[in-house]
């Protein structure tokens, strides 16, 4: 089986991890919240075209003359708007529609009749509503809301790849734990067959082989164990870097953790801390959230004044004259007896011109909805700058820790090598004094014991310190610079 190298593990895990791959779904998220903010600016386009007849009984002594005592009319009118909001604030409304109107109603002018109208309104805010900055605030907030969800994928980035450095120096200690145990069974059945000679020339006695095969035996337990903190070792980086992947794939973890020995420079470590870490840069954001929503309470506070202003024209054009009208038609009325001609004076000064100016004035009284609303989000923004300054804090604290962390780490890996020279003298010591009757077999097997203790202490201090340095290393987010990592949108 090819060795799975420490990097090799954590682009893996990057790929398949499923709980990193469901964080990458929010800003995806974010990114149509963001298109959604900005379709309140979309424009409605409406259209319509609606036929109505109309049937009734004469109720006026002007329409006796209708044919059969009924006034009856239908009316085709075809209509289109088109309205929406700028980011000033200003709403538009332009509208249009020309009814085609055919009637036997003696009050008519026309037997057949056309009028056009034409208009566009304006709305402008000059206090509340007023300026892009307001009208502007949801696209923002949208905007932050994205920019966090990408901080919050780095964040899980960086949780997932210590994860992955933790099981993977846990999977390097477990496979040589299982080798130190298999030493050491090896030397404790080595040193049964020893006993079982020197007792045959009569330099050891029978407690002395027993002493030796329960010893080989308590070996035989621990290599079990070993091997089966190998296989859990594995299973938990396996879930790590394929979840997919089939249960009981062996994994062998080919890297080696490198001794840099202590640590220095903390207060550079600090300021790489405070400066990189993507939970700091996303606290900064909620606060700018609340920023925005502040802005948009504190407008809301304000009293609504709107300038409102509206244009428009009308025409009129028919043909079948009543009978009954005995004046002349207007001159602009002449000639005009097509649907068309009921347009011909839009955007005429000449034409029959509608306009409006206004102002409207909305002013509540106590306010208290809006100004509790700006003192709520306040108190919230005033709340998390205290948790900004306290995630400050605490990552000062976990930088500190793992460092004063790494440094005891590497002096106690010093201590472990140390402890497994030392106790490897000792047992080549013993070895030499045993078959001379120098020394006891009890002392022998303690001797060997005490090396196994010191080989598997000595593999347990390089992992922890290189999990310690993995931790020391994510407190700073440099795995994105170790793994060469860019996180885009």
């Amino acid at each position: 089986m090819t060795p799975l190298a420490l990097e090799d593990a954590v682009r893996s895990a990057l790929e398949r991890n499923l709980d990193l791959s469901i964080q990458r779904v929010q800003p995806l998220i974010g990114r149509q919240q963001i298109r959604q903010a900005i379709g309140a600016f979309d424009p409605l386009l409406e259209l319509s075209a609606v036929y109505n007849h109309q049937e009734r009984f004469v109720n006026s002594l002007l329409e006796q003359a209708a044919e059969s005592g009924l006034i009856i009319s239908n009316i085709f009118t075809p209509g289109g708007s088109l309205s929406g909001k700028l980011t000033t604030g200003t709403q538009y409304a332009f509208s249009l529609t020309a009814p085609s109107v055919s009637t036997n109603d003696p009050n008519r002018l026309f037997d057949q009749a056309y009028q056009a109208v034409m208009t566009l309104g304006l709305t402008q805010p000059l206090l509340r509503d007023f300026g892009t900055e307001v009208n502007l605030v949801q696209v923002r907030q949208a905007e932050n809301v994205e920019r966090q969800n990408l901080l919050a994928v780095e964040a899980k980035m960086l949780s997932l790849i210590l994860d992955v450095e933790t099981r993977y120096w846990a999977l390097v200690y477990a496979q040589g734990h299982v080798d130190v145990s298999e030493s050491a069974f090896a030397l404790a059945q080595d040193l049964v067959v020893r006993t079982e000679r020197q007792r045959r020339v009569g330099r050891a006695t029978d407690l002395d082989v027993l002493q030796t095969r329960t010893a080989a035996e308590a070996r035989r337990g621990e290599l079990a164990r070993a091997r089966a903190d190998l296989l859990n070792a594995q299973a938990q980086l396996r879930l790590l870097i394929d979840p997919k992947a089939a249960v009981g794939g062996p994994i062998v973890a080919g890297g080696r953790p490198r001794d840099e020995g202590s640590p220095v420079d903390l207060v550079g470590k600090l300021g790489t801390a405070l400066a990189r870490r993507p939970e700091i840069r996303q606290q900064e954001l909620v606060i700018e959230k609340l920023a925005l929503s502040e802005r948009l309470d504190k407008n809301n506070t304000l009293p609504r004044l709107d300038a409102l202003g509206s244009l428009g024209w009308n025409g009129l054009a028919g043909n079948g004259l009543n009978q009954a009208f005995r004046g002349t038609l207007p001159s602009r009325l002449q000639g005009q007896d097509t649907y068309t001609d009921a347009f011909n004076n839009f955007l005429n000064p000449n034409g029959n011109v509608n306009w409006l100016l206004g102002l409207r004035l909305q002013f509540p009284i106590g306010n208290k909805v809006a100004l509790a609303q700006l003192e709520q989000t306040r108190l919230s923004r005033r709340q998390e700058e205290l948790r900004l300054a306290l995630l400050k804090s605490q990552i000062a604290v976990d930088v500190e820790t793992a460092f004063n962390d790494l440094g005891a780490a590497a002096e106690q890996l010093q201590a472990a090598r140390q402890a497994v020279s030392l106790a490897s003298e000792q047992v080549d010591a013993e070895e030499r004094k045993l078959p001379a009757g120098l020394s006891t077999v009890r002392t022998a097997l303690e001797t060997h014991n005490n090396l196994a203790i010191a080989r598997d202490r000595e593999v347990q201090a390089l992992t922890t310190y290189a999990s310690v340095r993995s931790r020391l290393d994510a407190t700073q987010a440099l795995p994105f610079e170790t793994y060469r990592l860019v996180v885009g949108r």
